[in-house]
């Protein structure tokens, strides 16, 4: 062991294993929530006060430093609390050898050594380095006694010296004063001695006082030191377990991209066959086309369209029209670009060009750009349907793709725009020939026309969910990347533009920390949930649910979420759900 960076010799180990002995169990129980170790898979109770002693002194024997704890525990017992911490470092100086001899040089110089004072230590590493290492014995220990004694003799002697010199001379007193004056320097060294010891214990009283306030500080320091290691080990804690995050989310990222090729892969081999023709059917078609006049039935059946239809012939020429305006188009936009003097007329023109050709295309239901041949098959089968069934299972297969993101978002709205258009349409047909019934209401094509004509219905909105799905409408509304109090605002203004019918109920969720509730207008409410934690809008939403299973609601009942889970169990207690990209269409909800 070391002290200072000087060696312990094995001798004064032993004192200090001898100090442990002589520590009381209080102090020792005191000092485990400083020193844990001592007391490690045993309970902090006097019954293990035997193991934290041995503990002790396994750390004094194997430790290569004197530790502030073991020191600090040390220094309230033996000779550094009885007698070194009492002495100036003048009086150690002086009868060091002496004190040493007297009280035996191992158990003093282990009192000296973890005295706070490096004085001290300093005289006892200089009597190690002349010391052999072992006791002077009884003998040495009779001549340090007789040492001591005679240097207090002389200082009593030098002190009662002193006190006579201050007398009067006897010559100058009579008789009894001279017996007066005798007993005079006995009754002043008495009251020196008692000033002196006076004095003593009143430096006694406030080195305890003092070292208390030492020792309580020592303890605060110490605990905030372990506070800080338990702070540093916490953040190296949280270090790793950030790092094994990461390490989880980029092996669920990549195990996430393989699932979405294999869905991909399965789909394209499955559902998404069907609406592209295999080579094989073309050739048979192709085979079949040469052995029939599949021209002539084309064109019959284009004439008989044509006589039925009248709008087809006006969409031919208007389609027409705008090839027409395409191509010039082509070449003003070739002319500005390759004419050495481009005239400034041919800017105009084109301007007014692109304004017809989006004004036609407009008029006849046209994206502005060109359009996937896989949404244009789609439109076409929208379009065929003949009833509310054929355009549902074409709905479902709009939300299959949508899934894997195989259809852009503008065909997306396209699409639920036309689904909802071609429903109105059999609604009309459905109340002509009587075949569908007031039940067909609950489909999920409701939602427009129920909306436009006022009729009654319940519609609950997921509002944040929403709006982190509909950011191309309300992104530019959020910030950092967050949907604010703007966004909510111009989210439920919106809604009151379009549902301004007295048959509309529509409901707005909004995760919050206080519950509460408010009206934008006689159809829209706005609520916060309130709570802790995740998903409190959807738990909200679904015990609002609950409490309408208990009623017979007036119209259909949907919810507007993106939440695969909380659809789910939604649609459990017979809810219609409705995608967020759905219900923008559903209802323009960019141009509200």
């Amino acid at each position: 062991m070391d002290i200072d960076e000087h060696p312990v010799p094995d001798a004064v180990v032993a004192a200090f294993c001898r100090l442990v002995d002589r520590l009381d169990a209080k102090r020792i129980l005191g000092t485990a929530s400083v020193m844990p170790a001592i007391f490690q898979g045993h309970r902090v109770i006097a019954q293990n006060v035997p193991v934290a002693r041995q503990r002790i002194k396994s750390l004094l024997k194997n430790d290569r430093h004197l530790d502030t704890y073991t020191a600090t525990l040390l220094r309230g017992t033996g000779l550094a609390s009885e007698f070194v911490v009492v002495l100036s470092e003048a009086a150690l100086q002086e009868g060091f050898s002496d004190l040493a001899g007297y009280f035996g040089e191992a158990d003093f110089l282990a009192a000296a050594l973890i005295d706070e004072r490096e004085a001290v230590r300093d005289l006892a590493h200089e009597f190690i380095d002349g010391w052999d290492g072992q006791d002077t014995g009884e003998a040495g220990r009779a001549e340090a006694a007789e040492s001591i004694r005679s240097a207090f003799a002389s200082f009593l002697e030098n002190t009662k010296g002193l006190l006579g010199d201050t007398l009067p001379p006897e010559s100058r007193m009579g008789g009894d004063q001279g017996h007066v004056a005798k007993g005079k320097p006995d009754k002043a060294l008495e009251s020196a001695k008692a000033e002196l010891d006076r004095v003593t214990r009143k430096g006694e009283r406030e080195r305890k006082e003092l070292q208390d306030k030492i020792t309580e500080k020592q303890k605060e320091i110490d605990r905030l030191r372990n506070d800080l290691v338990s702070a540093r080990n916490d953040s190296k804690t949280r270090e790793a377990e950030r790092a094994q995050a990461k390490k989880e989310l980029a092996e669920l990222q990549a195990s996430l991209q393989q699932s979405i090729e294999n869905g991909v892969a399965k789909a394209l081999s499955g559902t998404l066959r069907q609406w592209f023709v295999p080579v094989r059917a073309v050739e048979e078609a192709l085979a079949g086309a040469r052995q029939s006049d599949l021209v002539g039935r084309a064109a019959g059946v284009l004439e008989r369209q044509r006589a039925t239809d009248l709008n087809y012939g006006n969409r031919a020429v208007l389609t027409r029209l705008i090839e027409e305006r395409r191509q010039l188009l082509t070449e003003i936009q070739r002319a500005r670009l390759e004419a050495l003097n481009p005239l400034p007329e041919l800017r105009g023109i084109a301007d007014q060009l692109e304004r017809e050709i989006g004004d036609l295309a407009h008029r006849l239901g046209l994206p502005q750009g060109e359009i996937a041949a896989a949404a244009a098959g789609l439109l076409v089968r929208i379009n065929e349907a003949q009833t509310l069934e054929e355009l549902s299972e074409v709905r479902q297969f709009i939300q299959q793709a949508a899934a894997f993101e195989l259809l852009h978002r503008d065909d997306l709205h396209r699409l639920y725009r036309a689904m909802d258009d071609k429903a109105g349409l059999l609604y009309d047909k459905a109340k002509v020939v009587g075949e569908v019934g007031a039940g067909s209401l609950k489909s999920r094509f409701f939602l427009r026309r129920a909306a436009a004509q006022g009729d009654p219905f319940t519609l609950f909105i997921d509002g944040h969910n929403v709006l982190f799905d509909l950011q191309d409408i309300f992104g530019q509304y959020f910030v950092d990347g967050f949907p604010g109090t703007r966004a909510r605002t111009e989210f439920g203004k919106s809604l009151t533009r379009i549902f301004d019918k007295p048959g509309a109920d529509v409901l707005l969720y909004f995760d919050g920390d206080d519950p509460k509730q408010h009206s934008l207008s006689d159809q829209v409410r706005v609520f916060y949930s309130g709570g802790k934690g995740e998903h409190r809008a959807d738990e909200a939403i679904l015990k609002h649910l609950m409490a309408f299973n208990q009623s017979v609601p007036p119209g259909p009942i949907c919810l507007v979420t993106r939440d695969a889970d909380f659809a789910r169990q939604a649609r459990e207690m017979g809810v219609i759900i409705m995608r967020p990209e759905e219900f923008a269409a559903s209802v323009d909800l960019a141009t509200a």
